[in-house]
């Protein structure tokens, strides 16, 4: 049953570059768009994928795999990394928005870290059962916390 319980759930990213040059929020990725690249560098339809989407000086790459096991198939990790081309000047604010809906059936509960920063949603469906979904702090590439996180 590869992916049929993910149907039950609606995970997605949005993004906004923010300040000069920094255009619209984006949520897909369309050729009128005017992208300079995006698609997907590897998967396997099934339990693994990587795509990256470049959208002005920034490049932004997704990646998931799924780890077998447990009662509903395996769970799901997902990294997002943003990262910008070039170099000189420093790089510009970005906002990801990263959302998750049901079906309309079970619940939802954001888990907050301090009152303001999303560290899990805590959900219940009748085909999944009870599930949690966990966000780690973002860090930069030398693994340090975020100024903006």
């Amino acid at each position: 049953e590869p992916l049929k319980s993910l149907f039950l759930l609606s995970p997605g990213l949005m993004w906004l570059q923010q300040g000069e040059g920094g255009g619209g929020l984006r949520h897909t990725c369309e050729q009128s768009d005017g992208l300079s690249r995006y698609g997907w560098l590897q998967h396997d339809g099934e339990s693994f994928g990587a795509q990256e989407i470049e959208d002005g000086k920034l490049r932004l790459k997704t990646e998931f795999v799924k780890r077998p096991g447990g009662e509903h198939g395996g769970d799901w990790s997902w990294r997002v990394t943003a990262r910008t081309k070039g170099s000189g000047g420093p790089a510009p604010l970005l906002s990801l928005f990263f959302y998750i809906a049901t079906d309309g059936q079970g619940t939802l509960e954001p888990q907050l870290e301090n009152g303001t920063r999303l560290a899990a949603v805590t959900g219940n469906t009748e085909e999944l059962g009870r599930f949690t979904l966990t966000f780690l702090r973002p860090t930069d590439p030398s693994g340090q916390d975020l100024k903006y996180a």
